[in-house]
This record gives C-alpha cells, structure tokens and sequence, in this order.
C-alpha cells in the first residue's frame, strides 16, 4: 500500500507548480499576473515567452505550441524529468518538506500599470449625437447609446466621420475614444476602427469596468462594442475584445469569471480566433462557444435570435 504521504492526491494539495519551477531556477523566466504565470516552456525548452501558462488557483499548466500538453504539477515533473510516476511522487515528497511556496516579488507591469509612458489618456468628454441610422440598423436605442457613451460626433479633429466610443481602463477612468469609420472608401482604405496613437489596446476589454462591479457568474466575450451593447438590452453581461485577438493582459482579465461564452463574429476570422481563445482560457475556466448563422455577428441578429443561442448556456 502506497503511504498517504507519497499518495498523488496529497502531494497535489501540498506541492504548487510555482515551487517546481521555483526549485529549477525557471520562476523568473515567468511573467506573473494576479492568478498567472507565463514564459517559455520549459519542457521543449523553446523561447516563446507566451507558450507556457500556469494557473495559480488551479495547480495547472499547459503548453500551447510545440508540447500542446498540459496537466497538474505530477505530469510536469514527469514531462521535465522523463522519469516513472513513483520517481516523480519521491521528489514532491521531498520539495514539500524543504520547500516552501516561493513569495513572487516581480510584478505583471501590464496590469497594475494600464497606461504606457508614451500613452496621453483623453480624459474630456466630447458630445455625441445618439440618434442616428447607425444605431438604428443594429436596433441599439438612443438610452443604450447614451449610457455607454456612443454616438455620431458632429465636429472637426479625431473622431470626424465617426461614431465615437467612449473607452475606460479597467479602474473605470476614462482614457480617450474610438471611432467606427462610417464612409464606405475609408473603411476599405484605413478599416472600420480608428483608435487613438499608442492606445494600449492589449490591456483594455471593452466594458470590462462595469461588468467586474457586477461579478456575473457568465460573461459572454464578443468583438465589438456594438454587440455589447445588443446584449445589455437583454440583460446578458459581455465584454469586447476590440478586435479578434486575445491577449495576455486580457486573458488575465477574464480568469476569475466562472464561465465564458465566446460570440464572435461567424466569418473565418472570428471562427479562427474563437478556437484559439478557447484552447488559451479552457485551463482557467469554464469556456462555451455559441453557434452563429454563417456570415453574422452577434449586432445582426434579432433579440429572439440572441436569446436562443445564448439559452442553453445561461441557466
């Protein structure tokens, strides 16, 4: 019989990843967030530095390149030491009674500093005009642009020809605006969005700031403002990436929420990016994907259309 000292299910109470690492000298390597850790795997040993992730609540990691592997801290020594099971558990046993959990000094910078140094957030409020076709082709009325502060901007400057959008960092300070491109040959020309010079687009999740004081148990995660919005009217929390990419300082933004639907545009970009953030977020959380008619974002589609997709994963 096994002592229940050598016993996996108490060594994987009592052992964390981060002192496995600790002990190789592969803790600094790590860039750390609240609930995080990422660097290069040091498994294949490559120099990647967004390939490994860890969960610190969970105890579990997982290579998203050159191993796609992941598991609890049994399988990483295993996977380092290329060593049999019993070996493995001889070595918890002893990192357990030497080793404490290690105290992580060097913080995530992206997080708990949201501006760049080259950044000059826009803190003035500008008027915007919410009646307007725009809102009415994506059925958003006139109070729910206001309240998130959207809408036609009338004047001269950054926003002209646009439908601006008020953005936040996730305190809620107000850092500048975004502007939808509304003519057809600055689309084709520039693309839909306009974002301001050295906006640290990677660190913001739209609406981010007003969904945490809420805490939702599911948080849907979209692309665009607009589909946010759509979804406010039904009473179903989201947040938009700003884009079709996830990245690092998001992701750490969206751990502690227990399930996440992805809704993103159903064309090939959105279908290609939904796949990739769910093999990122599923080792931190609970992650659904929806179903979109082909060819459809979440602004197209009716209330009734929304509330079927969105149904099954609600209650």
């Amino acid at each position: 019989m096994i002592p229940a000292h050598l016993q996996f299910s108490h060594l994987k109470n009592i052992v964390s990843i981060e002192q496995v690492l600790a002990h190789r000298g592969l803790l600094q390597q790590m860039h750390v967030s609240p609930h995080t850790l990422v660097g290069p795997c040091p498994i294949h040993r490559g120099d990647n530095s967004g390939a490994f992730v860890v969960s610190r609540t969970k105890n579990l990691w997982h290579c998203f390149t050159a191993c796609d592997a992941g598991g609890d801290v049994v399988e990483l020594v295993h996977q380092l030491d290329h060593c049999s099971y019993s070996q493995v558990a001889y070595y918890l046993d002893s990192l357990a009674n030497t080793s404490p959990t290690p105290q992580l000094t060097h913080p995530f910078s992206p997080i708990l500093k949201p501006h760049s140094s080259s950044f000059k957030p826009f803190r003035h409020k500008v008027l915007l005009d919410v009646d307007v076709h725009f809102f009415l082709q994506k059925t958003i009325f006139p109070h729910t642009a206001h309240h998130f502060e959207a809408g036609l901007y009338r004047g001269r400057g950054f926003l002209q020809g646009c439908i601006g959008v008020r953005l936040h960092d996730s305190e809620g300070l107000p850092i500048g605006y975004a502007g939808r491109r509304l003519d057809p040959q600055d689309v084709q020309r520039f693309g839909k969005w306009k974002f301001p010079p050295r906006l640290p687009k990677r660190q913001l999740l739209y609406n981010f700031h007003r969904i945490k004081q809420q805490r939702p148990r599911t948080l849907v995660v979209v692309e665009d403002p607009w589909s946010v919005m759509r979804l406010h009217q039904i009473h179903v929390a989201a947040v938009a990436l700003l884009g079709a990419h996830l990245s690092l300082e998001q992701r750490a933004l969206l751990e502690d929420f227990p399930q996440l639907i992805l809704m993103l545009d159903a064309d090939d970009t959105g279908t290609n990016a939904t796949w990739r953030i769910y093999r990122k977020m599923k080792i931190f959380t609970t992650v659904r994907i929806t179903s979109l008619p082909q060819g459809k974002d979440p602004d197209n589609l009716t209330d009734e259309q929304l509330y079927q997709i969105l149904n099954p994963f609600l209650h």
